[in-house]
């Protein structure tokens, strides 16, 4: 747990300046008109496409089956989306303080998770075990495909509810049992439950991963990895079904970033290039996100690109907490707070993903 009385210092996400960063700025040339339009273009499809599903904040919406179209079976389901959309839109509305906890469980993890963003919980032997039974089948899956770190639609499996409603029904008990539901309907100000169940295995890489501007001669930065996520009003649950020390890749968070994440332009404008390919670290795209103006030069996955000596990295280093398994074993946490999580570096993390949403009613 975080030292008393520290907490990330600033009151926003951090902030780049592009212009002397020594993988952008520094050795690349200053923009021409048509590579800041191209630039310009390129987040404006994803700032559109961010800020729709922000509207009808997709997050907790009931997600289409596997293996079938998106876009086929949210015109089928349209009715049933535009009633779901008005009956949370009113239920938050009215809610007021309908959802403080009111339990002695709730408050213990309410608690430390309204103020530092994450807490902390521990799962008996027999939960442990009745996740591995009740995932066996997709934990298998994962294991013989040896998934490293940086890769999570082949390190995950989603488990659909349609396919599994007893999963999700027993995940749904349990959760409440602990107080994690409670606890996180508290934090969101909102009824929410399991909508979410994904099983991971990670394993770590072969030889350490090189750097993303290798090939520019600019070391790693030992930020690299954190982020914030790019979905809105969830909280996420980790739970490791192994033993988890500082190399297997636990949950790493920077205590009372969840507070700095509360600007809504800022959040989309983060979003919206990581979800139209500007945040990726290749040259050509670090090229086309150099074009873009300033004030839009701002990633939801920022970690790689802060400096090692930066105000910013001195914060997250000091303020960083990594939840091992001798502090517990399963970890509830607000996403839009700055994390890091499944990078290993020896051996291999097993590790259920849970995500709290707002359930079809």
């Amino acid at each position: 747990m975080p030292p008393e009385g520290k907490s990330y210092p600033f009151d926003h996400l951090p902030a780049i300046d592009y212009d002397a960063h020594p993988a952008y700025g520094r050795v690349m040339s200053m923009p021409m008109l048509g590579a800041r339009l191209k630039a310009l273009s390129i987040f404006g499809y994803g700032f559109l496409l961010t800020s729709a599903q922000r509207a009808i904040d997709v997050e907790h919406l009931p997600r289409p089956a596997q293996g079938g179209k998106p876009l086929i079976t949210v015109l089928r389901g349209l009715p049933t989306y535009l009633r779901l959309i008005l009956l949370q839109r009113l239920s938050r509305f009215t809610a007021g303080r309908a959802y403080a906890p009111k339990t002695e469980r709730g408050t213990a993890v309410f608690v430390p998770l309204q103020g530092d963003g994450f807490a902390v919980v521990r799962l008996g032997n027999d939960v442990i075990a009745q996740i591995r039974t009740q995932l066996a089948p997709q934990l298998k899956t994962l294991e013989q495909r040896a998934t490293p770190a940086g890769d999570p639609d082949s390190s995950r499996i989603w488990v659909d509810p349609a396919s599994a409603p007893d999963l999700y029904r027993w995940f749904n008990q349990t959760a409440a049992d602990l107080g994690l539901t409670e606890a996180a309907s508290a934090y969101l100000k909102r009824p929410v439950g399991v909508g979410h169940i994904a099983a991971e295995v990670v394993d770590a890489p072969g030889a350490p991963p090189a750097s993303p501007f290798a090939d520019v001669g600019v070391d790693a930065s030992p930020c690299d990895g954190f982020k914030v996520d790019l979905g809105y009003n969830a909280m996420k649950l980790v739970i490791y079904l192994d033993e988890v020390g500082p190399a297997n890749g636990p949950l790493t968070y920077v205590a009372g970033s969840n507070r700095a994440a509360t600007r809504f332009g800022d959040a989309l404008i983060r979003r919206a290039n990581d979800l139209c390919g500007l945040s990726s670290r290749l040259q050509a795209w670090r090229e086309t996100f150099y074009a873009l103006p300033a004030g839009l030069q701002r990633k939801a996955s920022f970690g790689a690109d802060l400096v090692a000596d930066s105000n910013f990295a001195t914060a997250i280093q000091s303020h960083q907490v990594a939840v091992t398994s001798s502090e517990g074993n399963a970890v509830l946490y607000d996403p839009a707070g700055i994390h890091r999580d499944a990078a290993p570096t020896q051996g291999r993390r097993t590790a259920v993903i849970v995500r709290f949403t707002e359930l079809s009613r």
